[in-house]
Parts: C-alpha cells; sequence; structure tokens
C-alpha cells in the first residue's frame, strides 16, 4: 500500500508543481489588457490543477506519515509541510485575491495599455510567485536529499 500512495503523492506533486511554475511564466509575456485577461483566466483554470494536485499531495504526504510514524520526528518532513503550507497560503489566498483586483482593474480599462494600478499589483503577484517558486525547490530539495 505504501508505494502505491507514494507513486500517488509523486504524481500530485508533479501535477501542482506544474501548476505554480506555469504561473511566472505565462504572466511574463503579457504586453496588453486582452492579454492581460487571457492570461489570467488561463491562471484560474489552472488553478483547479493547483487546488486538486495540492490537496492530494498533502493527504497523501500525512498518510505516508502516518503509515511511518518516525517522518513526524524528521525535521525534513516537518519543514516540508510547513513550506507546504506557505505555498498554500500563497496560492489558495494571496494570489487569487491579486487576480480578482487584476481583473476588474483591466475590466476598467479602455484601450490596450495595461494600467499602472494594475502593474502594481502585478509585480506584488510576480513577488508571490516567486517566493511560490522558491518555496517549491526548497522543498525538493528536503524531499530527494533530506539533509536532517
Amino acid at each position: 500500500m505504501y508505494i502505491y500512495l507514494l507513486f500517488i503523492h509523486i504524481i500530485s506533486a508533479v501535477t501542482a508543481i506544474a501548476a505554480v511554475i506555469s504561473y511566472p511564466l505565462i504572466m511574463s509575456s503579457t504586453r496588453t489588457v486582452v492579454q492581460a485577461k487571457f492570461a489570467l483566466a488561463l491562471l484560474q483554470k489552472i488553478a483547479i490543477l493547483l487546488k486538486f494536485g495540492g490537496t492530494l499531495l498533502l493527504l497523501t504526504g500525512l498518510a505516508l506519515g502516518f503509515m511511518e510514524t518516525y517522518l513526524f520526528r524528521e525535521v525534513w518532513y516537518v519543514v516540508s509541510i510547513a513550506i507546504f503550507i506557505v505555498i498554500l497560503v500563497i496560492f489558495a489566498g494571496l494570489l487569487p485575491a491579486g487576480i480578482k483586483q487584476q481583473l476588474t482593474l483591466l475590466q476598467q480599462t479602455q484601450g490596450d495599455d495595461l494600467p499602472d494600478a494594475y502593474r502594481v499589483s502585478r509585480k506584488r503577484s510576480a513577488r508571490l510567485e516567486g517566493v511560490a517558486n522558491l518555496a517549491v525547490f526548497i522543498s525538493i530539495l528536503l524531499m530527494v536529499f533530506k539533509p536532517f
């Protein structure tokens, strides 16, 4: 049973990580209001993968811990869960609020030039995406190398 759970855990991690990595890649290419609206709508669709993969990742990770209780005494495991919570806060709370605000700003925009208020909000989202990507990288390092 453990190996099947581990397989599901890895597949869900790949799904969630792909979604996390795609956010800045998609948004870095927007130059006009139409492109930004499309990209933000696409991010909302990708968030479904992130929510599904992330939820499954957390559940399988905890299930693996309950199957092998020594994991709860391993620093890398506990830190990985804490990092996952940071990623969850960013992608479940902070970024959706930013996307909603950015879409509202774009709906009020006449013409094709991105407004300054949108650019400011987008920079904040980009910083959060960078933090999330760094957190994903660190959690992968922890899970592969188990340094402590």
